[in-house]
């Protein structure tokens, strides 16, 4: 990208970044560059530009360029930095006073003023590397070589992976022939590591799923998806795949589920028509006690009061103290896995316990923490009889 001016630095959060890489990568819609003022105008008076839809304006503002907004010229080149790593360029083809009553897309999930830019900037962009283009291409692959047809969306933070997910997962892997998983971040303060949640999920998807046919995309370090607040844009990224379904809960944040004439719609149901493709809301799954399995609550006939739910926070504290959550709301091997990376060198001598409390079978190897849960989980299991 060459200019005759002098390039400038502009430093991006690693959020924002990943927001350029899936603007970038068409992600987003076929805007693959920053909007220019009449662009977001044409936006906000009609909900799209040039008759594609978007759900918020695709420009940058923020406080901490404005300084350098103001002083860069129309066609000068800036460099683009993330943890002081230059990461691509931008040319500056136009320069606009920010509209602070819209939400671009950069500040989606903002509700205050504050941190928001008093200029906007548009133009093309180039990035020197892409994660989420590396994501999308090794996608398009494998979408290739299985001939996929029928594919399917989840957009989800799992955290944690419980039963719920599971009925999920199988219910969505029999009805496509393909099924992306966006792994988003998690949206509670106490929410787990993204690395964490990206090593379970995978670990089940091995085990216990038809693997070739389940493709997980990363969304790590953005924010604009992990709140639900817009569902529209989880409708979008599953589109730019050429998705032909995307699958949402009926507790979906953000959803705004109604009923018409006896018939349940929601917001996604205009987006539906718009860009082709098929919404699926599922109901609440539950374990039920009468039907001793996880159920949907619309197709079990028993009451509310012999319902369990998975309840994803309260899950989330009984690992944080480091209790085992029962098996019947997720499987032993995603607790084993948060359990180690939450305590890490937990037990002392930990080698000495397992010898001593375990039957070994005359064997003595060096054990993982995940091993040593699994076997005080299976004591725990054993009735003795004298």
């Amino acid at each position: 990208m060459d200019s005759r001016r002098k390039s400038k630095n502009l430093t991006l959060t690693k959020s924002e970044y990943e927001i350029f890489c899936l603007i970038k990568a068409g992600m987003l819609g076929s805007c693959t560059h920053l909007m220019n003022e009449k662009e977001r105008d044409e936006l906000v008076k009609t909900g799209g530009v040039k008759g594609e839809k978007f759900p918020y304006a695709l420009t940058f503002s923020s406080v901490k360029s404005d300084q350098i907004f103001q002083q860069v010229q129309i066609g000068q080149v800036l460099d683009l930095y993330c943890e002081k790593k230059l990461v691509g360029q931008i040319k500056v083809e136009s320069k606009f006073k920010n509209d602070k009553s819209l939400n671009n897309i950069f500040s989606s999930n903002t509700c205050s003023l504050e941190g928001l830019g008093e200029i906007c900037i548009g133009g093309e962009f180039e990035l020197f590397e892409s994660k989420i283009e590396q994501s999308k291409q090794e996608f398009l692959h494998l979408k290739k070589t299985l001939n996929a047809r029928s594919i399917t969306a989840i957009v989800s933070s799992f955290d944690p992976l419980h039963r719920g997910h599971e009925r999920i997962f199988r219910w969505t892997i029999d009805k496509a022939d393909l099924v992306v998983v966006f792994l988003i971040e998690s949206y509670e303060e106490n929410g787990f590591d993204f690395e964490l949640k990206h090593k379970f999920v995978q670990s089940f998807i091995q085990q216990y799923i038809p693997k070739e046919r389940v493709f997980v995309f990363p969304l790590k370090d953005i924010a604009i998806f992990h709140a639900h607040l817009n569902p529209k844009l989880e409708g979008i990224i599953a589109k730019s795949l050429n998705c032909t379904k995307i699958v949402v809960g009926q507790n979906h944040t953000g959803l705004g589920m109604f009923f018409d004439n006896n018939i349940p719609k929601t917001m996604l149901d205009e987006f539906a028509k718009d860009y082709g493709i098929e919404v699926v809301v599922l109901p609440e799954f539950v374990f039920c006690e009468k039907c001793k399995v996880a159920v949907s609550i619309k197709s079990c006939p028993h009451g509310s009061h012999h319902h369990i739910k998975f309840n994803s926070a309260s899950l989330k504290s009984l690992l944080r103290l480091g209790i085992i959550p029962p098996p019947v709301f997720m499987r032993r091997e995603i607790s084993f896995i948060i359990l180690a990376h939450l305590f890490p060198n937990r037990f002392k001598h930990m080698q000495k316990l397992y010898n001593d409390l375990f039957a070994t079978q005359g064997i003595i190897e060096e054990r993982k923490d995940e091993e040593f849960y699994a076997q005080l989980l299976k004591l725990y299991q054993i009735t003795y009889m004298v």
